[in-house]
């Protein structure tokens, strides 16, 4: 094969071999021990409300740059204003050796009006970039964090795996699924606070009853609208981004026809 025909098939052949951008593609482990904090812990402190000059060590940042490209691959071609690192809002905390990382969309900054099912997701970061769990909202189970009353009137918060209510006494029970139980405020942003409801019984699992149905207090007992029933927008560069300003907006029923018995006017 002469050299110029064999360099322009390696050419091709390297070419095909360039990954496309995808969104969660970084490696990310799943260990359900890692409880994600409930508690902004001395405070919450925002960048822009304050005149003052931060200073932010390498791991931080790395844990930081992890995410957010992990959120937002590098490599999109011309990507619409809430593909970009610029349209996300980032929150942190250090825990020991966790970097703990929330990322969740700005909508309005780029005049987004219809919400997906599912826009934001969190990271359990290693001081060494490890991600050591990834939560993505409205895809990956995550931990439920319930608020039970004691005997004495004060109340604790229960982190559990399950979304079967606990009881004061599966606290004591090492296989009763609890992961955590803390007595410090829930202060972090985005994390929903379930109460058991006095009374209820769960219904077994069966064919008639079908797993999410009438399981636990999420179901029968209300639950919790996170983004008004939206359809999905999609997280790709081709879907819907729910419109720009002034569009006409979601789509809505047509109107029911005219009652052929009605008198006319």
């Amino acid at each position: 094969m002469a050299p110029r025909k064999l360099i322009f098939v390696i050419a091709i052949a390297l070419l095909s071999c360039v990954r496309k951008p995808e969104q969660f593609w970084t490696r990310a482990g799943h260990d359900r021990s890692i409880i994600f904090p409930v508690s902004v812990g001395s405070g919450l402190v925002e960048v822009e409300a304050q005149n003052a000059t931060y200073d932010l060590d390498g791991e931080v940042l790395r844990a930081l740059m992890i995410a957010g490209n992990d959120y937002i691959p590098p490599g999109i071609p011309n990507p619409p204003c809430w593909a970009r690192l610029e349209s996300l809002e980032y929150r942190f905390t250090r825990r020991d050796d966790i970097i703990f990382v929330y990322i969740s969309e700005d909508f309005e900054r780029c005049g987004r009006k219809l919400r997906p099912m599912h826009y934001g997701a969190k990271y359990a970061i290693s001081k060494d970039g490890r991600i050591l769990r990834r939560v993505i909202d409205g895809v990956d189970d995550d931990d439920h964090v319930w608020s039970l009353e004691t005997p004495d009137g004060g109340r604790v918060t229960v982190v559990t795996e399950s979304r079967d209510s606990p009881t004061l006494e599966d606290l004591d029970r090492p296989d009763s699924g609890v992961l955590r139980v803390t007595t410090e405020p829930v202060t972090m942003p985005g994390v929903i606070v379930i109460e058991p409801v006095p009374g209820f019984v769960p219904v077994p699992e069966s064919p008639d009853f079908p797993l999410g149905n009438t399981m636990s207090p999420l179901d029968d007992a209300g639950t919790c609208d996170l983004d008004g029933g939206t359809p999905d927008a999609g997280v790709d560069g081709g879907s819907p981004d729910g419109g720009a300003p002034g569009d006409a907006g979601p789509l809505s029923a047509p109107p029911a026809p005219p009652d052929a018995g009605a008198a006319a006017p």
